[in-house]
């Protein structure tokens, strides 16, 4: 009798624990199934090869930054997301040139940010991602940012 009974109260608790983290607040589940879709539709219906995903936590008022060299001989395609909690996204783009000196490229706010990039030559940019709003009474975040170009073997 009391094996019986110890299964049943390991099971319960086993379910319990699964359902406090499908509830958590700080979870990164949503966030990967909406990069995951995007993925397969981007691979597999509109032929772009990904080149960068970046996911990450946004806390308050902070910012997190991401450095990429992008190749000239690519037109790139910058997608951000939030997850559930996130209300409006604010990007801003700069490039440091061979000069040496960063320059301002764009900067935009939106549920979802995106642009095109049209690099003109092997320079490094940086993509400076912070929340201009949440959700609710919600305080973070997170975020994913992806960065794709048309597959150079996929053209269309």
């Amino acid at each position: 009798m009391r094996k019986p009974l110890l299964i049943f109260t390991l099971a319960l608790c086993l379910l319990g624990f699964r359902n406090s983290f499908a509830q958590s607040t700080t979870t990164m589940q949503d966030i990967l199934e909406t990069v995951n879709k995007k993925v397969v539709q981007l691979e597999e219906k509109d032929d772009q090869e990904i080149v960068n995903i970046t996911l990450d936590l946004l806390v308050n008022k902070g910012s997190k930054k991401v450095y990429r060299y992008l190749d000239p001989a690519y037109n790139y395609t910058m997608e951000v997301f939030g997850d559930r909690r996130v209300e409006n996204l604010k990007v801003q783009i700069y490039k440091k040139p061979a000069s040496g000196e960063w320059e301002y490229v764009s900067g935009f706010t939106d549920k979802n940010p995106f642009t095109m990039i049209y690099p003109k030559s092997n320079e490094q940019y940086e993509f400076t991602v912070s929340v201009e709003g949440f959700k609710e009474d919600y305080s973070a975040g997170h975020f994913a940012l992806l960065l794709y170009h048309i597959h150079p073997d996929l053209k269309k």
